[in-house]
C-alpha cells in the first residue's frame, strides 16, 4: 500500500473538482477515521496510508439490518457536515445500503417479493445532486442509443426517475437549451466544468414537469382523450397516468379517460403498450399518428 500525501491525494482529486486541495483532503481522512479506517496520524513529513486492507462497503456489510436505517441517517449527517466527501465516492454507499434496505426482507422471506431492476447509471446519482445542489456545471461523455459519444457541458438543473431509469435535466452549452439525458447512456463519470450559463431564471422544480408523461419536454399542450376497454381501463383508473386524468364517459365496455399534458413520446409509448384495447378520440393529430403506428405493426405480422 504505496502512502500518499495530502498534497499528492489533492492533484489526483482535481481531475474531479479543481477545488480540492491538500485541507480538504485531511478533513476527508479525518472522516475516513470516523467510518473506521486504520489510517495512522500523518504529517508533512508522514504521507497517509492505510494500516491494513479497508473497503467501507464491506465494513458496512457486517452491520445488523435493523441498524441499517441508523447507519445510513449517521452517514447522511457526516456528508452534510463534509460536502467533500464525494472523494470517498459516498454514492456507492448511499446506493448500497438502500439496497440492503429494500431487500433485506426479501431476502429473508421468499413470501415478500420486490422489483429487483438494477440498471446502468444509478451510481452517478450522488454526484450529478451534489453539482445541482452547489448550481455547478459539469461535463461528461454521452453516448445515445446507434450514435457515437460526445462530450457534453451541461448545467443541471433536476433529477428524476422514470420507468425504472434516471435522467438529468439540465443547460446544454452546445445546443443552448434544456435536454435530457438518461444517465444509463453517461459513459464517463461527471466532472467540474467551469462553465457559467448565461440564464437569469432557472426552471421551477414544482412546474416543469406538471404537464408531463415521463421527462421530455417536447410536443404541444392538448386535451388528450383515449377510449380504453374493459377489463385493462380499471388498471388505468386505479394507477392513473398523470395527475390531471379524469373520466369523462363509461359504459359496461368502456371508459373515456383524458388528460391535459404535452403530446411527447411517453404519452405515445403508454398508449400503444395498450394495443388493440385503446382508441385514441382527440386530439385528430395523435389520432392519426397512433392509428399509421399500428398500421405498421400490422404490416410487420402480415409479411
Amino acid at each position: 500500500m504505496q502512502p500518499f500525501s495530502a498534497e499528492e491525494l489533492a492533484i489526483s482529486c482535481q481531475e474531479v473538482d479543481q477545488n480540492a486541495n491538500a485541507r480538504l483532503i485531511r478533513g476527508d481522512i479525518g472522516l475516513l477515521r470516523e467510518l473506521g479506517a486504520p489510517i495512522p496520524p500523518g504529517n508533512k513529513h508522514t504521507k497517509f496510508r492505510y494500516a491494513k486492507p479497508f473497503s467501507l462497503l464491506e465494513t458496512l456489510e457486517g452491520v445488523d439490518t435493523a441498524d441499517t436505517d441508523e447507519v445510513l441517517a449517521y452517514l447522511g449527517q457526516l456528508y452534510q457536515k463534509a460536502p467533500k466527501a464525494a472523494f470517498l465516492e459516498l454514492d456507492k454507499v448511499f446506493l448500497a445500503l438502500e439496497h440492503r434496505i429494500r431487500t433485506a426482507d426479501a431476502q429473508g422471506d421468499p413470501r415478500l417479493q420486490f422489483e429487483k431492476v438494477a440498471y446502468a447509471g444509478q451510481e452517478y446519482v450522488t454526484v450529478l445532486f451534489d453539482f445541482i445542489q452547489k448550481q455547478r456545471t459539469t461535463c461528461f461523455d454521452y453516448q445515445p442509443f446507434q450514435k457515437a459519444s460526445s462530450e457534453r457541458t451541461v448545467f443541471p438543473i433536476f433529477l428524476k426517475e422514470y420507468n425504472h431509469r434516471w435522467f438529468l435535466v439540465g443547460y446544454d452549452r452546445a445546443v443552448q437549451r434544456y435536454q435530457n439525458y438518461a444517465l444509463d447512456r453517461i459513459v464517463s463519470r461527471p466532472k467540474l466544468s467551469d462553465w457559467q450559463p448565461q440564464v437569469e431564471t432557472l426552471p421551477d422544480a414544482a412546474t416543469y414537469f406538471q404537464n408531463l408523461i415521463g421527462v421530455t419536454l417536447e410536443g404541444k399542450l392538448a386535451q388528450v382523450v383515449v377510449r380504453v376497454w374493459k377489463p385493462r381501463a380499471n388498471y388505468i383508473r386505479t394507477k392513473p397516468w398523470h395527475d390531471s386524468q379524469t373520466e369523462i364517459a363509461e359504459t359496461e365496455d368502456w371508459i373515456d379517460f383524458q388528460w391535459q399534458v404535452l403530446l411527447n413520446r411517453e404519452l405515445n409509448a403508454r398508449i400503444l403498450e395498450l394495443g388493440a384495447d385503446a382508441e385514441v378520440l382527440a386530439p385528430e393529430t395523435l389520432r392519426e399518428m397512433m392509428g399509421q403506428a399500428l398500421e405498421r405493426a400490422r404490416n410487420r405480422y402480415q409479411k
